[in-house]
């Protein structure tokens, strides 16, 4: 039997989520159906506070990178929202503690997503390496939204980024870009660069990052002068930067529109290292602007972490386009994805835990932490210094009640609740195969004053 709350008789009844209308585009935490090619869409709209996901039965909170706007006084966090593993931790425990203890929007039970160990669905399982890593891990808690959720596929993006123009390049992805070198341990990959936060790591062959061509010199007798800014060249297809001796090619992103005929390179230009030397070899044999020069940017030194600038790619970044720490080539779009605002398009956190509702507990190894690409959906592991953004939810969905539809004003027939000082709020709910859906979420854990049931 389900209890009821009498509010002067007014009767509430307490139930799991119940639907009461479903979203349209313009409606709150719009319905997103993916696109033809598979690319879900993103638009604008009236947005919600939570997300209530039936299949891992946790409340997501709506805003994907809430710390780019609340650090709540805890110290470390990028402007970008980007911050390391511990900072992470902290930020969560300080979500809790908001409000003299009463947690963020009434909760104080938010945690980073787990990843649970030995999951079979993981393109890695059994395989060289072991463990839950790779493509197609469908039982972690970001790896459930991004593929069985938002029914998103790898390598797609969450957020396609089509007008990235940090001058004088186009096309700028803010993500990862690889280089010709191996990490200092082989068997964990290549050297990496990102342009979303100027961190050099590594990642292993498999993953879908992409690629900027360079030319040692300045073969295309680009005009420099007395300065050390970039140079844009005289073809407007190059860029010359004169603090590393380097040409660069204008567009970021060629191998989204310019394939040389290989294949396995995703739509959205990004491809394993393997394909990248083929593409690299291709583009020579095109004879591309002319040249048989181009090549992957050498890493540099061993520098590993930030502001490493031995290197082209680090040299770009940190002088060339005088980027910081946690600073995005671009910026992401303003989108809402089903129902959830602000997702970055690049990594985050996850925690290490036995169950999708916690604890948090652990680690997959000594210094790293797992993490989650909304740029992809791969399923790794960074080190726990590496600056990544974080998503929380709370286990258990919230109360909702069947009261309004989002065809008028959301909740607004519950003013008399409201006005008995307990908080309504629209809460989106999605599931896999289902339209986005909205109800009336009676929130009593952050009612005042609580009333017995």
């Amino acid at each position: 039997m389900r209890p009821i709350l009498r509010l002067g008789g007014f009767g509430l009844a307490l139930m799991l989520v119940s639907v009461v209308s479903q979203v349209t585009d313009a409606g709150v935490g719009a319905s997103q159906q993916p696109a033809a090619s598979g690319v879900a869409r993103t638009s604008s709209g009236t947005r919600g506070q939570t997300v209530y996901d039936p299949l891992l039965n946790v409340t997501w909170l709506a805003d994907s990178n809430l710390a780019s706007k609340e650090t709540f006084n805890v110290r470390g966090i990028n402007r970008d929202g980007s911050m390391d593993y511990q900072t992470a931790v902290t930020w969560v425990k300080a979500m809790d503690a908001y409000d003299h203890g009463r947690g963020y929007l009434g909760h104080d039970n938010w945690m980073l997503p787990a990843t649970t160990p030995n999951d079979p669905s993981c393109s890695s399982y059994k395989k060289e390496g072991g463990g839950s890593f790779g493509y197609g891990c469908l039982n972690s808690g970001m790896g459930s939204l991004y593929y069985k959720t938002l029914r998103l596929h790898e390598p797609d993006t969450a957020v396609p980024i089509s007008k990235g123009k940090p001058s004088p390049f186009n096309d700028f992805q803010p993500y990862l870009y690889w280089t010709g070198g191996t990490a200092a341990k082989r068997n964990t990959g290549f050297v990496t660069f990102s342009f979303n936060t100027g961190w050099q790591g590594s990642n292993v062959y498999q993953h879908n990052i992409y690629v900027l061509p360079m030319i040692e010199g300045n073969p295309f007798h680009t005009p420099v002068g007395n300065g050390k800014k970039l140079r844009t060249g005289t073809n407007r297809e190059t860029v010359y930067d004169p603090l590393a001796d380097v040409t660069w090619l204008a567009d970021a992103d060629l191998a989204k529109t310019e394939k040389f005929g290989v294949a396995d390179i995703d739509r959205d230009g990004s491809m394993e290292h393997q394909t990248a030397l083929a593409w690299i070899a291709a583009m020579n044999k095109a004879d591309w602007l002319g040249s048989r020069q181009w090549q992957l940017p050498p890493p540099g030194s061993r520098c590993s972490g930030f502001d490493c600038e031995a290197g082209p790619l680090g040299e770009l970044y940190y002088d060339g386009l005088g980027l910081s720490q946690g600073d995005p080539v671009v910026a992401t779009p303003d989108t809402t994805l089903r129902g959830f605002y602000d997702v970055q398009p690049y990594l985050y956190w996850s925690c290490a835990a036995k169950r999708v509702q916690g604890p948090c507990q652990g680690a997959p190894a000594p210094g790293f932490a797992w993490s989650f690409s909304f740029g992809n959906g791969f399923q790794g592991t960074d080190l726990d210094q590496n600056n990544l953004y974080v998503m929380v939810y709370y286990p258990a969905p919230p109360i909702a009640l069947p009261v309004a539809s989002v065809h008028q004003r959301p909740c607004v027939s519950l003013r008399r609740a409201t006005e008995r000082n307990l908080v309504v709020r629209p809460v989106v709910v999605v599931g896999a195969g289902a339209p986005s859906r909205v109800s009336c979420l009676l929130d009593l854990s952050h009612s005042a004053p609580r009333l017995p049931l």
